[in-house]
């Protein structure tokens, strides 16, 4: 399937979007760039937009960014680029990019210019079936991002080192990060355990990043007065954790039957995972332009 983004002021077809290194000097050589992620259901209406578009302009704005665009500019634009993919027939995965220029001073670090703007679309990534039916493995990996928040490419360093180390080339599916006995997040993904019937997730204290999906299935936990809550977790609980799950925009929910190579609960999927990922599904089966 042929796709069309937004790339600074045009529509291109998806494969010819790109940075100039001079152009775009900032963001390409200083990780000068803030950015969003999410999928389209339904035929191309955008999951979650306004909070993905709210989070990504606060980043910018704690980044310093000049922006030449309001927040309904951007909405606008992610609309007339969905408009311009024909999705009938399936859904894309949209990536918002805020990305500096060229620098203004000797160092190479500040540009008063205006920050370019990509809506980027590309093929919508499934994962393999067999992770919702049996669930996954997590390695943990000893490491704490800096601005967790901002969502930018160099808080994204540490994830790739710890996939490559214990995914990609080691034996678990995915990887959690962990600092002094404590459990944080995963390298793209929120992470949540199930204790004593209430699910847990790490506190958004500055630690982690404001998950988008994380944000909308605690909302969805109390619409439906689930128990839940934002506390600490560390690694000793998981052992008396009757479930675990991870949680991310392009996954949706994913059970955890493993850390470390300890099993979690009975080593199966478990009821709450199961009712959270249907009510989830059910949430965003629903959304409308």
């Amino acid at each position: 399937m042929s796709l069309i983004s937004f790339s600074r002021d045009k529509f291109i077809p998806s494969d010819e979007v790109s940075l100039n290194v001079r152009g775009n000097y900032l963001s390409v050589t200083r990780g000068y760039q803030v950015f969003t992620f999410f999928k389209t259901t339904n035929n191309g209406v955008p999951v979650f937009l306004d909070d993905h578009i709210d989070r990504i302009v606060r980043n910018a704005r704690s980044m310093k960014m000049n922006l030449s665009f309001s927040k309904q500019d951007i909405k606008d634009l992610v609309y007339k680029t969905l408009e311009k993919n024909n999705l009938s027939n399936g859904e894309c995965n949209v990536m918002i990019i805020f990305a500096g220029k060229a620098p203004d001073d000797i160092s190479g670090l500040i540009s008063s210019q205006e920050v370019d703007l990509f809506i980027v679309t590309s093929q919508i990534k499934k994962y393999p079936k067999e992770c919702y039916q049996n669930g996954i493995s997590l390695g943990l990996y000893e490491y704490e991002r800096i601005d967790a928040e901002v969502k930018t490419p160099y808080t994204y360093y540490g994830g790739m080192k710890a996939h490559r180390l214990l995914a990609h080339e080691g034996p678990f599916d995915e990887v959690l990060f962990i600092s002094n006995n404590e459990i944080l997040e995963g390298t793209t993904f929120s992470f949540f355990i199930v204790k004593n019937d209430t699910v847990i997730t790490s506190k958004l204290d500055g630690r982690i990043l404001g998950s988008i999906t994380r944000k909308n299935l605690l909302r969805i936990m109390d619409i439906q007065k689930i128990d839940h809550s934002e506390s600490k977790i560390l690694i000793g609980d998981l052992k008396s954790s009757s479930e675990a799950f991870i949680a991310s925009a392009n996954r949706d929910l994913i059970p955890v039957v493993s850390i470390n190579n300890n099993q979690i609960g009975n080593g199966k999927i478990g009821p709450v995972y199961k009712k959270l990922m249907s009510l989830y599904q059910q949430e965003i089966s629903k959304i409308s332009i």
